[in-house]
């Protein structure tokens, strides 16, 4: 249909006249000529946010969670979730919530039935995780996020204050695995001591015996340590002292919002900001309904519905 997919291929600027989206730029060289962008960058284009401020894109921060990833075994899971069934049922899978004596969500997020923890870093020095699920779901393993809601109150007015609070616990996460991802059991983060681990295949990525207390701020720590109880109520093995927890979960949604108005658009005339890096949506499904919208948007701006 005349559409185009370019590998290697960063938009490292636009080019804006009289407010309007001219051109623009990819890899630092090639120009190329357009009214309209629609700007689908993912949470994780640290760069193409220091971009459009730069452009003077209007954007504002917003709130986000982090905290660990938290690995079972897929047959407990199953078990505590559907009984003498378990094995004639497909992998289970669960959403958890708490709210804190502080007033602080605690969730589960991205849950992976027969999955595996990723390391998904993205910077040099920098380490962050998450999960995956092959389409069996059959690794033996379950696991997802539990994490907890943070805002501008612990990391900060300024517009990027929230993106540099998720580098600098990366940061620290490399650090303390020493590039790889730092590992501990549940018991032994309560205990505040490093854990002895000899269990593989849950992983995509090595891992390092660390202790998770020294990685995460107390008010996140404690809210976690606050819920897991909770959580164990609700499901019986979750709050094991067997399970397996790793940092850091940083990228659950994005820390910044770029402004659009009801026609979908920017301040700057032609861009369209889409999806979870855009921050209106927080996960595959909610990003893939919000590229609808903004296409239909398009679609009545040039051409309208009959």
């Amino acid at each position: 249909m005349g559409g185009e997919f370019r590998y290697n291929s960063c938009l490292t600027d636009l080019v804006i006249k009289n407010n309007k989206i001219e051109k623009i730029i990819i890899n630092n060289k090639e120009e190329l000529l357009t009214n309209n962008v629609f700007l689908a960058i993912g949470h994780s284009a640290r760069d193409t946010y220091y971009m459009l401020d730069k452009n003077n894109v209007n954007m504002k921060s917003k709130p986000f969670a982090v905290g660990l990833r938290i690995v079972h075994y897929e047959d407990d899971i199953n078990k505590d979730l559907y009984g003498k069934y378990y094995k004639i049922l497909k992998p289970a899978s669960y959403k958890l919530t708490y709210t804190t004596k502080e007033n602080r969500g605690v969730y589960s997020f991205c849950m992976c039935p027969g999955g595996y923890v990723v390391n998904t870093s993205s910077e040099k020095g920098f380490l962050s995780i998450n999960g995956m699920s092959n389409y069996e779901r059959n690794s033996g393993f379950s696991n997802s996020a539990i994490v907890v809601t943070v805002n501008s109150k612990d990391y900060g007015e300024g517009l990027f204050d929230g993106l540099e609070f998720q580098r600098n616990l990366e940061k620290k996460a490399y650090e303390l695995g020493k590039g790889l991802m730092p590992i501990q059991t549940y018991g032994d983060f309560l205990n505040n001591k490093v854990s002895k681990i000899n269990i593989s295949s849950f992983n995509k990525g090595n891992y390092k015996e660390s202790n998770l207390n020294d990685l995460l701020p107390d008010y996140i720590s404690n809210s976690i340590k606050e819920a897991m109880p909770i959580f164990g109520k609700q499901i019986n093995s979750f709050n094991s002292k067997d399970a397996l927890m790793l940092g850091i979960e940083s990228r659950t949604s994005s820390p910044i919002t770029i402004l659009r108005n009801e026609d979908g658009i920017s301040n700057i005339d032609g861009l369209y900001p889409v999806g979870e890096g855009a921050g209106y949506s927080g996960g595959i499904t909610t990003s893939a309904i919000d590229g609808v919208k903004q296409a239909e948007n398009f679609a009545k701006r040039f051409k309208p519905f009959n």
